[in-house]
């Protein structure tokens, strides 16, 4: 079985974790107190909440699919494929909710299909290397946390209501996971040397850091307003930053050849992302969670 197809299936795998985990914890987390905000006693209150805890397991079960998925494959192949847990979300909610599809999911989970599916046959991304110089690094590490804190600054302002709120928090949050795919990429390629070898490095240490303030920005983009107001730009932010940074940063590419097969591409990543974004406003992803628009 070759890489692609190995890391085809392992992305899918986490896409499918990730789904289910965010049935789960999303629930949970909107209820909490706006005080709680962007603190380590939001996480400190979820983590009482034997439910939003199973999340968390699962959503390590997940993150641990996509490095393997990372470790044979591109973030080019495998970052558009994270959106998947979108098509799992909607199965898994209308079960839990017991509603039925419509067309109001049917026609943009085809539009995801359809397009991330376009987009790998006719893009065939390439490149798995993770080395990047030091100044890269940096530069991306800079400007990473730059856009994290204009966007929770201007989320935190008190004139905001809470929906943009929830916005601006997704946003920050997919930038740090857009990042947070890169460094699981280095991190896991760094495997190769063995499991010292990865102690030896920044990378681990950084990864760790980034995550954890990932989660409490996550979480806070739930509680901050209706799940519906963070979780497209999340899914959206997420696989086309660290899609862009793999070209960035890391050489990837985009095998399309001349211009009929470029504008397709085009075509298809735009059709996946509307898709994603209408199927992320769907009542069965945001399972009519609400929070007071102020």
């Amino acid at each position: 079985m070759s890489n692609t197809i190995l890391a085809v299936i392992f992305a899918l795998t986490a896409g499918l974790f990730y789904a289910i985990a965010s049935v789960t914890q999303q629930r949970i987390a909107f209820q909490q107190s706006p005080e709680l905000s962007l603190s380590f006693r939001l996480i400190k209150t979820l983590a009482k909440k034997p439910l939003w805890l199973l999340g968390v397991l699962i959503d390590v079960g997940a993150y641990l699919f996509e490095a393997l998925a990372l470790g044979f494959g591109s973030l080019l192949l495998v970052g558009p494929l994270m959106v998947s847990g979108l098509l799992f979300s909607v199965p898994l909610a209308a079960f839990v909710e017991k509603q039925r599809i419509g067309r109001r999911e049917i026609i943009p989970a085809l539009m995801v299909t359809i397009g991330l599916a376009t987009f790998l046959i006719v893009g065939n991304p390439t490149g798995n290397n993770s080395s990047a110089p030091v100044l890269g690094w940096v530069a991306t590490g800079v400007a990473v946390a730059a856009l994290v804190s204009l966007a929770l600054l201007w989320g935190r302002r008190p004139s905001v209501p809470p929906n943009r709120r929830a916005f601006w928090f997704g946003l920050a949050t997919g930038t740090i996971y857009g990042f947070t795919a890169v460094l699981t990429k280095s991190t896991v390629d760094l495997l190769d040397g063995g499991i010292v070898e990865v102690f030896t490095h920044w990378q681990l240490y950084v990864l760790v850091a980034v995550s954890i303030i990932g989660l409490i920005v996550n979480q806070s983009a739930f509680q901050a307003g209706h799940v519906a107001a963070s979780l497209p730009v999340i899914a959206v932010a997420n696989p086309a930053l660290s899609a862009f940074l793999g070209v960035v940063l890391f050489g990837e590419t985009i095998g399309a050849q001349g211009a009929l097969e470029w504008i397709v591409v085009l075509v298809a990543i735009a059709a996946a992302v509307l898709g994603t974004v209408a199927l992320a406003q769907s009542p069965l992803v945001t399972h009519g969670s609400t929070h007071e628009e102020t």
